[in-house]
């Protein structure tokens, strides 16, 4: 494992690189002509982007995790709306303590973790397929709980609420960071971790070399599930909203976060702290283009063009290694 973790820590050091330099640019490019204060470069915006981009990055730690075994996971958007709608359903509508109502949201990620690991390994659908279906059965379920309605928690928790002495804002960044190192030194320093790594390499050796394929796949997808309820809990807190419409489109977003940090679509690669980097530059990216008269319209394209370059990179990468 050593060869490979020496890979990891150079390609984690040109994500970070590369986020850094991203920082510079825009940076420079929105400095202004006058007067003192940056509308990019300032702390208020610092947290904005930390705030936001950890959404994406908690549920990225999951998503990365999967690609290194080796699949797909196409749900973690509908997981966050759907864990959102319960936790807000329950605390605003049925009287829940808060307490018990985020550990029903919590719960969405363990079910649909289960749902997805049912369809993949027992039923043996392609990955892509099972959670294709997830996410649509998933965000169908958010949308007939709420009925086109959201639930507003914001009315209900305490103003200036500083849980565990930490300012509300501060907790995504928080639980992403607690989150990434914790699962680094899993995949890294535990047998399971590397049990993934194997299965993502070659499933076949893995197989035979007495690896728990089910076991495995299992807990990954019920991972990744987990995590984006994670996300869909603390988006609730933060947003002060349970909505079914949440995280549309994040798909898209946390697959190339994990993609952008070194998970190769191949399986078998890949890092949970390149991940949470690929989350930053994403978030930045948004965060600086809203500032650009006109750039918004640009921001999917710019993500769909850099997952491509990625994937062909990591392509040529394989072909040349093989």
């Amino acid at each position: 494992m050593r060869p490979l973790g020496r890979v990891w820590r150079i390609r984690e050091a040109s994500t970070l690189a590369i986020l850094l330099l991203e920082i510079l640019f825009f940076g420079w490019y929105l400095w202004p002509d006058s007067g003192t204060y940056h509308p990019f470069l300032n702390s208020s915006n610092a947290l904005l982007v930390l705030k936001y981009s950890s959404i994406y990055g908690i549920a990225a730690i999951g998503a990365a995790i999967v690609i290194i075994s080796g699949g797909i996971d196409l749900s973690p958007g509908a997981v966050i709306a759907l864990a959102s709608v319960v936790t807000g359903g329950l605390f605003v509508e049925a009287g829940w303590g808060l307490t018990p109502s985020i550990l029903a949201g919590l719960l969405v990620g363990v079910i649909s973790g289960l749902v997805i690991s049912l369809l993949v390994i027992v039923v043996q659908l392609p990955p892509f397929i099972a959670t294709l279906g997830a996410m649509g059965i998933i965000r169908g379920a958010g949308f007939i709980i709420t009925e086109g309605r959201y639930y507003d928690l914001s009315r209900l928790l305490p103003r200036g609420w500083h849980p565990l002495g930490i300012p509300l804002d501060w907790w995504p960044p928080v639980v992403m960071i607690a989150l990434a190192f914790a699962f680094q030194l899993i995949t890294h320093r535990l047998q399971w971790g590397r049990a993934v790594y194997a299965v993502g390499g070659n499933e076949t050796a893995a197989f035979f070399s007495g690896i728990s394929l089910g076991r495995i796949k299992t807990s990954v997808y019920l991972i990744s599930a987990i995590l984006a309820s994670v996300s869909g809990v603390v988006l609730a807190l933060v947003q002060g909203q349970g909505k079914a419409d949440l995280a549309m489109g994040y798909e898209l977003d946390i697959i190339a976060s994990a993609v952008v940090g070194g998970a190769s679509l191949s399986g078998g690669r890949g890092s949970v702290i390149g991940a949470v980097l690929g989350a930053l530059i994403f978030g930045v990216l948004r965060n600086a283009l809203a500032q650009i008269p006109g750039a918004t319209f640009y921001d999917r394209l710019i993500v769909g063009v850099v997952v491509i370059v990625i994937v062909v990179m990591d392509q040529i990468l394989v072909k040349r290694g093989a």
